[in-house]
Protein backbone atom coordinates (compact mmCIF):
# COMPACT_ATOMS: atom_id res chain seq x y z
CA UNK A 1 0.00 0.00 0.00
CA UNK A 2 1.07 3.40 -0.82
CA UNK A 3 -0.56 6.45 1.19
CA UNK A 4 0.80 9.72 -0.13
CA UNK A 5 0.06 13.55 -0.54
CA UNK A 6 0.05 12.83 -4.15
CA UNK A 7 3.02 15.45 -4.52
CA UNK A 8 5.24 13.22 -5.88
CA UNK A 9 3.46 10.61 -7.29
CA UNK A 10 4.38 12.38 -11.39
CA UNK A 11 8.33 11.91 -10.03
CA UNK A 12 10.08 9.45 -12.30
CA UNK A 13 11.45 7.14 -9.70
CA UNK A 14 7.94 6.85 -8.11
CA UNK A 15 6.19 6.19 -11.33
CA UNK A 16 8.97 3.46 -11.84
CA UNK A 17 7.83 1.58 -7.98
CA UNK A 18 4.29 2.51 -8.88
CA UNK A 19 5.35 -0.67 -11.68
CA UNK A 20 6.35 -2.88 -9.13
CA UNK A 21 2.85 -2.83 -7.48
CA UNK A 22 -0.20 -5.66 -8.26
CA UNK A 23 -3.42 -5.49 -8.58
CA UNK A 24 -4.03 -6.37 -5.07
CA UNK A 25 -1.82 -3.56 -3.78
CA UNK A 26 -3.69 -0.21 -3.33
CA UNK A 27 -2.48 3.57 -3.55
CA UNK A 28 -4.35 6.23 -1.53
CA UNK A 29 -4.02 10.16 -2.02
CA UNK A 30 -5.01 12.40 -0.04
CA UNK A 31 -7.38 14.84 -1.32
CA UNK A 32 -8.41 17.26 1.66
CA UNK A 33 -9.37 20.67 -0.62
CA UNK A 34 -11.74 21.62 -3.34
CA UNK A 35 -9.98 24.78 -3.50
CA UNK A 36 -6.34 25.82 -3.38
CA UNK A 37 -7.53 28.53 -0.54
CA UNK A 38 -8.86 25.90 1.76
CA UNK A 39 -5.94 23.57 1.31
CA UNK A 40 -3.66 26.47 2.44
CA UNK A 41 -5.65 26.79 5.33
CA UNK A 42 -5.94 23.19 6.18
CA UNK A 43 -2.61 21.46 5.15
CA UNK A 44 -0.28 24.03 4.59
CA UNK A 45 0.96 22.32 0.95
CA UNK A 46 3.88 22.53 -0.50
CA UNK A 47 2.54 22.37 -3.67
CA UNK A 48 -0.52 23.18 -5.29
CA UNK A 49 -3.74 22.15 -5.27
CA UNK A 50 -3.47 21.48 -9.11
CA UNK A 51 -0.50 19.52 -9.10
CA UNK A 52 -2.22 17.23 -6.49
CA UNK A 53 -5.19 16.90 -9.14
CA UNK A 54 -2.73 16.01 -11.99
CA UNK A 55 -0.87 13.88 -9.98
CA UNK A 56 -4.00 11.63 -8.50
CA UNK A 57 -5.31 11.94 -12.22
CA UNK A 58 -1.55 10.49 -14.15
CA UNK A 59 -2.05 7.62 -11.22
CA UNK A 60 -5.72 6.94 -11.13
CA UNK A 61 -5.59 6.60 -14.97
CA UNK A 62 -2.94 3.61 -14.31
CA UNK A 63 -4.83 2.21 -11.41
CA UNK A 64 -7.78 2.61 -8.82
CA UNK A 65 -6.50 4.82 -6.48
CA UNK A 66 -8.61 4.74 -3.18
CA UNK A 67 -9.15 9.22 -2.19
CA UNK A 68 -8.44 9.82 1.40
CA UNK A 69 -10.32 13.30 2.48
CA UNK A 70 -9.79 14.87 6.00
CA UNK A 71 -12.28 17.82 7.13
CA UNK A 72 -11.71 19.05 10.18
CA UNK A 73 -13.78 21.85 12.49
CA UNK A 74 -11.77 25.64 12.05
CA UNK A 75 -12.17 27.87 14.57
CA UNK A 76 -15.19 26.09 15.97
CA UNK A 77 -16.69 26.30 12.32
CA UNK A 78 -17.80 23.23 9.78
CA UNK A 79 -16.14 23.45 6.23
CA UNK A 80 -18.43 26.03 4.53
CA UNK A 81 -20.92 24.18 1.86
CA UNK A 82 -18.98 26.30 -1.04
CA UNK A 83 -15.72 24.55 -0.27
CA UNK A 84 -17.65 20.94 0.00
CA UNK A 85 -19.30 21.65 -3.40
CA UNK A 86 -15.75 22.42 -5.03
CA UNK A 87 -14.77 19.56 -3.38
CA UNK A 88 -16.70 17.26 -5.13
CA UNK A 89 -16.66 18.95 -8.29
CA UNK A 90 -12.63 18.02 -7.98
CA UNK A 91 -13.98 14.64 -7.36
CA UNK A 92 -16.31 14.71 -10.65
CA UNK A 93 -13.09 16.20 -12.42
CA UNK A 94 -11.16 13.36 -12.18
CA UNK A 95 -13.84 10.93 -12.65
CA UNK A 96 -14.65 12.19 -15.95
CA UNK A 97 -11.14 12.77 -16.88
CA UNK A 98 -10.80 8.48 -16.72
CA UNK A 99 -9.84 7.93 -12.57
CA UNK A 100 -10.55 5.16 -10.91
CA UNK A 101 -11.87 5.73 -7.83
CA UNK A 102 -12.78 2.68 -6.07
CA UNK A 103 -13.82 4.89 -2.70
CA UNK A 104 -13.61 8.32 -1.09
CA UNK A 105 -12.41 8.26 2.76
CA UNK A 106 -13.65 11.02 4.65
CA UNK A 107 -12.61 11.52 8.13
CA UNK A 108 -12.32 14.21 10.69
CA UNK A 109 -8.69 14.88 13.27
CA UNK A 110 -8.83 12.60 16.38
CA UNK A 111 -6.32 13.34 17.64
CA UNK A 112 -5.11 16.63 19.15
CA UNK A 113 -3.12 18.64 16.38
CA UNK A 114 -0.28 21.44 16.41
CA UNK A 115 -2.72 23.58 15.29
CA UNK A 116 -5.54 24.50 18.01
CA UNK A 117 -7.99 25.90 15.49
CA UNK A 118 -8.08 22.54 14.38
CA UNK A 119 -11.17 20.27 15.49
CA UNK A 120 -12.72 16.80 15.35
CA UNK A 121 -15.75 17.32 12.95
CA UNK A 122 -18.99 15.44 14.15
CA UNK A 123 -20.37 12.27 12.91
CA UNK A 124 -23.30 14.14 11.51
CA UNK A 125 -21.00 16.31 9.59
CA UNK A 126 -18.78 13.65 7.98
CA UNK A 127 -21.89 11.84 7.20
CA UNK A 128 -23.48 14.50 5.27
CA UNK A 129 -20.06 15.05 3.62
CA UNK A 130 -20.32 11.47 2.06
CA UNK A 131 -23.63 11.43 1.22
CA UNK A 132 -22.96 15.00 -0.71
CA UNK A 133 -20.13 13.25 -2.41
CA UNK A 134 -22.45 9.48 -3.18
CA UNK A 135 -25.00 12.00 -4.66
CA UNK A 136 -23.35 14.04 -6.86
CA UNK A 137 -20.23 12.03 -8.14
CA UNK A 138 -21.74 8.65 -7.37
CA UNK A 139 -18.40 7.61 -6.12
CA UNK A 140 -18.34 5.52 -2.68
CA UNK A 141 -17.85 7.48 0.32
CA UNK A 142 -17.30 6.22 3.51
CA UNK A 143 -16.77 7.82 6.71
CA UNK A 144 -13.61 6.59 8.69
Amino acid sequence: MLITNAAGLDLPQVQKGLGFFTAQDEVWAKLDAGTQAYMDRVNRPDCPLEKVLANILLVARQRPVVIQSLFPMLNGQEPPSEELDEYVRRLSELKAGGAQIPLVQIYSATRPTPHSECGHLPLKSLSRIARLVKTVTGLKAEVF
